[in-house]
This record gives C-alpha cells, structure tokens and sequence, in this order.
C-alpha cells in the first residue's frame, strides 16, 4: 500500500507539470490488465488463473454523441484446482486458453448519461491460443510449480464472439455517489451468457462518458471536466446466467478427442469491487473479483486480483 500511494503521488506531480493548458484532450489511449489470483497473496493458482489483455482506443464524434472505438488482443487461461494432474479425476475445472483479437464500439448519451457498447471478436481455444506456453513461461520466471495436466486440454476450435452492453446512471442528484446498472449479453462459440447488475460508486468521479469506469476519459468533451482528477470506490455485484461456456464444455464447433470436459453451472454471482484513479494521461485501477462456482465439479470459488493502467496521448487543443 505504501508503494500504491507514492506511485500515485508520482503520477499527480508529473501530470500537474505536463498539463498546464486546462484546455487541452487526449484523443488516444493505450490500456494495459492483468488479471491473475497470485495478487491475492494466496499462493494458489488455479481456475482462472491469468488474463491479460492490450487495448487501443480513439474517440471521435461530437459532445452531445461521443463514440469511442477500440482494438483488443487478450488472452485468458483456465486451469483446475490441482497441478499434479495424475489422472481424468484430479480435473475439477478443464485446462483450457482463449487467444482473442476483438473490436469494440461505444457511444455515449451525456444527456441520458447512458452508454451502449457492442463488440466482435475473433480468435481460438485449445492448443493454439498458447495457454500452457504463457503459463509455463511466468511460473518458470517466478519459480512456480507447473501444471502437469495440459495434454487434456479443451482442443482447438475457432472462437466467434459478439457482446452488447448497456448502462445508464440512475437520477440520484448526488456527487459523491452514484449507481449504474447494466446489462450485457454475449452470444457466439465461446461464450453464450448474460450479465445483470449496478455499478455502485463512491468518491469523486465524471460523468459516464468521460469517466475511468467506462474507459472514456479521451475525446473533445474531456477538455472541461469538473475535477482535476477521479479518485473512487467502487464496487459491481451482478448474476451471471450462463448458456455455454467453450473453455469448459469444449468447442462449439469442433470438440475433437482425447480433452477432459466439464458442465457448466446455469446461474453464477460475480462481484468486483475496486479504486481507480486517473488524472490527465493516467489511469491506475486495482480490482478484487469474487465469483462462485462456473464449472459443476469445481470444488471452490473463484478469487483473483486485477492491474490496470492507461496511457493517453496525441493532445489536442479545444476550440
């Protein structure tokens, strides 16, 4: 925590010295998450057991109607609880990755305070989305025992995804606190689910469509923002109701032979909860996610911690 602070002190000195236009936005944005349960300081590894992911956004369109468009390459790796894979049994959740390039458009209602997101995506599971290569390659830099069990991993098959999300901020007058809900629904071979749940913030934060929650602070109607910088709470509880899940139950398209599949459970709770800070380039976010059970066998909950960091450039001057 003591690092955490002075890394932020860090960020705001040397924001208040390169910003010295108040009348000045940031048009792109280069975004870095990692997700893995080793933040947790738990020392298990297991079930979703590393994310990361690499974003390219650029805003454009006018105030009243801001769209922001963004490129995504991720990678997520699925593992079970024990690494000594010995036998089909010891597998309570299927070894599987998922290597994703994706496109994601968003735009903004500043009047309604609402956002609608849709994507697409494209990529692999099994073998070729490099899983067990990642993982062999980070346990071997920190010295952790591998997973011995990779040979049944969910096999290869191509992954065609498409998602739409929707949140509009609730009329509570208040600017300390507000809440969000959303709704998200995502179709396609890897993953068939839907999400329901309300954003609950607290702190000092922008509106929805130029504010860190949602990744909009680029774009002409950053240049007059209410606060030299965000700091909040915040916290997402949402239910999970799960149609299909590739990384479990195997390819939609292609499950091949010789992989330990699973089944899914229908009805999950996610929670994340998490600060975020930005100021003028930066954005700094720490989240902790809890999330039941999403394989019938698996024997636990799931819990991991999330990094996220954000970098803003090609500045504008505001007419």
């Amino acid at each position: 925590m003591k690092y955490l602070l002075v890394f932020c002190c860090c960020i705001h000195i040397s924001v208040a010295f390169a910003q010295k236009k108040k009348n000045v936005f940031f048009n792109k944005e280069l975004s870095f998450v990692n997700d893995n349960d080793a933040y947790l300081l738990q020392y298990k590894d297991a079930y979703y057991t590393n994310g990361l992911f690499f974003r390219y956004a650029a805003a454009s369109g006018t105030e009243d109607k801001k769209k922001i468009r963004a490129l995504e390459l991720g990678q997520m790796i699925y593992t079970p609880l024990e690494r000594n894979t010995l036998a089909e049994v010891d597998i309570d959740r299927p070894y599987s990755g998922y290597l994703y390039l994706k496109y994601l458009q968003t735009t903004f209602r500043p009047k309604e305070d609402a956002i609608l997101q849709w994507s697409a995506a494209a990529g692999m599971i099994g073998e070729s989305s490099l899983g067990e290569e990642v993982q062999n390659g980070y346990h071997q830099l920190f010295r952790y025992s591998r997973f011995k069990g990779w040979r049944y991993q969910v096999r290869n098959d191509i992954a065609l995804d498409g998602s739409v999300l929707y949140a509009r901020t609730l009329p509570l007058r208040s600017d300390w606190f507000k809440m969000v809900p959303a709704a998200q629904g995502n179709i396609g071979t890897t993953f068939l689910n839907a999400r329901l749940g309300t954003y609950l913030c607290v702190g000092a934060f922008e509106r929805n469509d130029r504010s860190a929650l949602f990744a909009s602070r680029i774009g002409k109607n950053t240049a007059s923002l209410q606060r030299k910088a965000e700091l909040f709470f915040y916290t997402y509880p949402h239910l999970v109701l799960q149609g299909y899940n590739a990384t479990i139950q195997g390819g939609l398209l292609h499950k091949g032979t010789g992989a330990v599949l699973g089944d899914i459970r229908t009805l999950m709770f996610e929670q994340n909860t998490g600060v975020c800070y930005a100021q003028g380039r930066w954005t700094l976010r720490l989240e902790y996610v809890y999330q039941t059970r999403e394989a019938r066998l698996q024997q636990t909950d799931q819990q991991y911690g999330s990094i996220q960091f954000a970098y803003r450039f090609q500045s504008r001057p505001a007419l």
